[in-house]
C-alpha cells in the first residue's frame, strides 16, 4: 500500500487526505490499485494544486465548483488548480458507493473539501513559519505564498510541499471567513472549457491505445432479448472487418476502424430469442397504468395526513383529474462508448464516460472474472449524462469483447442503440382529487400514482413486492402544501421496459401532475392559482418567499401582450425550492414560450453563474420534453430510435428570455442541477390552459391541437 507519507517522500508533493463523512470501515489510505494514490489533494513542487474529485464532470460544472472551494480555502489563484475525477476508493464514496447523481456534486462535498484544503493550508503555513524562524500565527497563505506579515518575507507553497508533508494534519482546521473568499459567489471561468475549445482528447471517444481495434455492438431491438445466433460469413465482404464475437445481449463486429465496424454491424445477420413481451405496445402500457388508478387496484401508502374520507364527505365539492406522462429518452449527444485494455498482469483498464464508478467497476470485474481491485476505471468527461450514465449496461460487453480479441478495444453503440436499449424515465399515470369547502378553500388532497417501479429494473437489488418506490411519489409525498388531509399512494404496474433515473427523476412526472392539478382546482374554485398556492403554503415562510419572488419578477396580475398568458408552477426537489412562471402564446396552433422567470432557493451557492447555467439548461431540457419528447413502444421495442422521430427542442423554440433569481436563504445547501427542470412543463401547460380554457392532462404537447 502506498501511504500518504510514502507518496510525499517519493514525489516532493503534499498530499492531504480528504476527510469525509464515511462509514466506519473507510480509511484515508484506500486505493484502487497497486502503487496508485487516491483521496489526496496534491500540492506539487511547482506550486500547482490537483484535486482527485469524487464526482464526474458531465457539463454541469461541478469540477469548477470544486476548484473554487480549493482556491478560496487554500489561498491560491484558481488558474493554479486542476481537477480530475478520481478512481474508485472509499474516501470518494457516498453511502458506500462512488457516483454522481441527485444534485449532490457540490452540496455534499462542500464541507469535506473545505476541511481538507484548510488542513493543507495550515501545514503549509507551519512549514513556512519554521523555515523563516517565526511563529505560525504570524503568517498567512496568500496567492500561493506563505507570507510573514510583519516582514513581508514569503515562500511559495511549492518549495514548502515536501516539508509540510512530514507534519501531522490538524484534526479541526480553521476555515477562512467569508470575507477572505475571492471566488465563491463570483463569476469564474469553467476549468474544463479551454480543453474542449482546443479540441483536446477529453471525451471517451477521443481515447486511443496502441494496436486498438473497434467494436460496434449489434443489440436486440426487443427489450431484454437474448442472442440466438449469428452468421459470421455475412460480414466477410465488408472491407476492414476482422471478426464477430458474441456479447451479452447480442454481438460485436470487430474492425480496423469505426466505419468498417458500423458497416459490418449493418450487414450482420443475427437472430434473437423470442420474448413474452414481443407484442407489447404503448396503448397496452397506458391501459394498465390507468387501471391502477381504480379503486380495485392494490395501493401502497406513501403519506397520510388527517382523514381524507371524513374531509371528502364534508366537502362542498370534489375536483378530480387523471394525468399521464410518457417514457423519455435521456438522448445524450455522445452514444455509449468506452475503451478497454487488459495488460500483461491481467489488470483491466477502462476509459469510460460513467456517473457511477463503483457500479461500473464491479460490472467490469464480474465480466472479466477478476476482483474489482484489478479493474482500473478512468472516468472521462461525459458528452451528456442526465442519469443515463448511472447504469452499467454497456460495460460488460466491452470487457467480454476485449477478452475475446486480446487487444485494446474501442467498443461503441450506434445512435439507434442509445435510444433503443431503453433505460428511460418511467411512464406514469396519476389521479388527483381535491376536497373544497363552500368558500373554495382546499381542505384535502388525495393522489394516487400508478406505473412501473424504477428501482425494479435500475437498482441491482430490485424492489421487493409491497415496498414503496420513492421516485413514484417524489415531491408529492414531501410536498409543503398542507391541507387538513393529504393522502398519497402508489400502485405498482411493472413493465419489461428498462428504466433509469432521468434528470430530476420522479419530480418530472409528479411536478407536472400536482402543479397542473392545483391550477385546475383554482379554476374550479374561480380563484387565482397564485393566491391558491399562497393559501396552501401560508404556514411556510420560505416557500412563500419563493413563489412571491417569482410572481413579482414575472409581473403576475399585470398587463400582458394580447393573446399571451402566464402559468405558474412550484416544485421542491433535491433540497431546493423552485418556482417558475412561463409567458406563453399560440402561433399557428403551436405553443410559443416567450419568457420564463425562475426563482430558486438553494440555501447557499458557490458559483452564481453555474446556478444560472443549470437553471437555463434545466428549463430548456424540461421544455423540450414537454413539447415533443416521448418514446413510443410497439412489438416489445422502441419505435423511436433517432432524432428524426424523437425531436429535441430547437433554438427557435427556446424562450427568448430566461431570468434567474437566486435566493440565498441561509438554509442547508441544496442541489441546482435538477430542481429547475420539473416546474417548466406545468408552468407552460398552465399558461396554455389559461389561454384555451382547456386542461392538458397528457404529455407531450405535440399530441394536442390548439385553436
Amino acid at each position: 500500500m502506498l501511504t500518504r507519507r510514502d507518496f510525499m517522500l517519493g514525489s516532493g508533493a503534499l498530499a492531504v487526505a480528504v476527510s469525509l463523512p464515511l462509514r466506519a470501515s473507510a480509511t484515508a489510505d484506500s486505493k484502487s490499485g497497486p502503487e496508485f494514490v487516491t483521496a489526496y489533494l496534491e500540492v506539487s513542487p511547482d506550486g500547482r494544486v490537483l484535486l482527485h474529485s469524487p464526482t464526474t464532470e458531465m457539463g454541469q460544472g461541478t469540477h469548477t465548483g470544486h476548484a473554487v472551494i480549493i482556491a478560496d480555502e487554500l489561498g491560491v489563484d484558481i488558474e493554479r488548480v486542476s481537477v480530475v475525477t478520481a478512481e474508485p476508493a472509499d474516501p470518494f464514496r457516498r453511502n458506500g458507493s462512488m457516483g454522481s447523481g441527485g444534485s449532490w456534486g457540490v452540496r455534499y462535498w462542500y464541507e469535506p473539501l473545505r476541511k481538507a484544503t484548510a488542513q493543507a493550508r495550515e501545514v503549509l503555513i507551519a512549514a513556512g513559519a519554521a523555515q523563516m524562524g517565526v511563529a505560525a500565527d504570524q503568517c498567512r497563505l496568500k496567492r500561493g505564498e506563505v507570507v510573514h506579515v510583519a516582514s513581508n518575507r514569503r515562500l511559495g507553497i511549492g518549495v514548502l510541499a515536501a516539508a509540510a508533508a512530514a507534519l501531522p494534519l490538524p484534526e479541526s482546521p480553521t476555515l477562512r471567513p467569508k470575507s477572505e473568499l475571492r471566488y465563491t459567489g463570483r463569476k469564474v471561468p469553467r476549468v474544463d472549457l479551454a480543453a474542449k475549445v482546443r479540441g483536446e482528447p477529453v471525451f471517451a471517444s477521443d481515447i486511443e491505445r496502441p494496436g486498438m481495434v473497434y467494436a460496434c455492438a449489434v443489440l436486440s431491438r426487443v427489450f431484454g432479448a437474448e442472442l440466438d445466433g449469428f452468421e459470421r460469413d455475412s460480414v466477410k465482404s465488408v472491407a476492414g472487418v476482422l471478426d464477430v464475437v458474441a456479447i451479452p445481449g447480442g454481438a460485436a463486429v470487430i474492425a480496423k476502424h469505426s466505419w468498417a465496424a458500423m458497416q459490418g454491424a449493418e450487414a450482420l445477420k443475427i437472430r434473437f430469442k423470442p420474448m413474452p413481451h414481443d407484442g407489447l405496445d404503448s396503448a397496452t402500457i397506458s391501459r394498465q397504468m390507468r387501471a391502477g388508478l381504480g379503486a380495485d387496484a392494490t395501493a401502497i401508502e406513501a403519506r397520510k395526513d388527517g382523514d381524507w374520507d371524513a374531509v371528502a364527505k364534508a366537502a362542498s365539492r370534489i375536483v378530480s383529474a387523471d394525468y399521464e406522462a410518457p417514457y423519455l429518452s435521456h438522448s445524450p449527444m455522445e452514444p455509449w462508448n468506452c475503451t478497454v485494455e487488459i495488460d500483461a498482469d491481467g489488470v483491466v483498464h477502462i476509459w469510460a464516460p460513467v456517473q457511477t464508478q463503483d457500479r461500473n467497476r464491479n460490472a467490469a470485474a464480474a465480466a472479466a472474472g477478476v476482483p474489482p481491485e484489478k479493474v482500473r476505471l478512468h472516468t472521462t468527461l461525459l458528452g451528456g449524462g442526465f442519469g443515463r450514465r448511472l447504469g452499467s449496461d454497456g460495460i460488460a460487453a466491452a470487457v467480454v469483447t476485449a477478452q475475446a480479441v486480446k487487444k485494446p478495444v474501442k467498443f461503441f453503440w450506434r445512435r439507434e442503440d442509445e435510444f433503443g436499449q431503453g433505460w428511460y424515465r418511467p411512464a406514469q399515470a396519476a389521479r388527483l382529487e381535491a376536497a373544497l369547502d363552500a368558500e373554495g378553500r382546499v381542505t384535502g388532497l388525495r393522489v394516487r400514482t400508478a406505473g412501473p417501479s424504477l428501482s425494479s429494473t435500475f437498482s441491482p437489488q430490485g424492489l421487493p413486492a409491497g415496498q414503496l418506490d420513492g421516485s413514484s411519489v417524489q415531491t408529492i409525498r414531501e410536498s409543503r402544501y398542507k391541507p387538513a388531509a393529504f393522502q398519497v399512494e402508489w400502485v405498482r404496474v411493472d413493465q419489461p421496459v428498462p428504466m433509469a433515473p432521468w434528470r430530476a427523476v420522479g419530480a418530472t412526472q409528479n411536478g407536472y401532475f400536482m402543479e397542473c392539478f392545483i391550477d385546475e382546482v383554482a379554476r374550479a374554485a374561480k380563484r387565482d392559482p397564485y393566491e391558491l398556492r399562497r393559501e396552501l403554503l401560508a404556514h411556510d415562510a420560505r416557500a412563500l418567499n419563493v413563489i412571491d419572488t417569482v410572481a413579482k419578477a414575472a409581473g403576475w396580475g399585470g398587463p400582458l401582450p394580447e393573446s399571451h398568458a402566464l402559468g405558474m408552477a412550484y416544485v421542491e426537489s433535491y433540497g431546493s425550492l423552485c418556482a417558475e412562471v412561463a409567458e406563453v402564446s399560440l402561433r399557428d396552433g403551436r405553443p410559443v414560450v416567450h419568457r420564463v422567470v425562475c426563482a430558486i432557493d438553494c440555501g447557499s451557492i458557490v458559483l452564481p453563474d453555474g446556478v444560472r447555467s443549470q437553471v437555463e439548461g434545466g428549463i430548456v431540457q424540461g421544455l423540450s420534453a414537454a413539447i415533443g419528447e416521448a418514446v413510443g413502444i410497439a412489438n416489445g421495442r422502441a419505435v423511436d430510435r433517432n432524432f428524426d422521430t424523437y425531436p429535441l427542442l430547437r433554438i427557435t423554440q427556446s424562450p427568448a428570455r430566461i431570468e434567474t433569481i437566486i435566493i440565498e436563504s441561509g438554509e442547508a445547501m441544496g442541489g441546482v442541477g435538477e430542481p429547475p427542470l420539473p416546474p417548466i412543463a406545468p408552468a407552460v401547460v398552465n399558461a396554455l390552459a389559461a389561454l384555451t380554457g382547456k386542461p392538458i392532462r397528457e404529455l407531450p404537447l405535440s399530441r394536442h391541437t390548439f385553436a
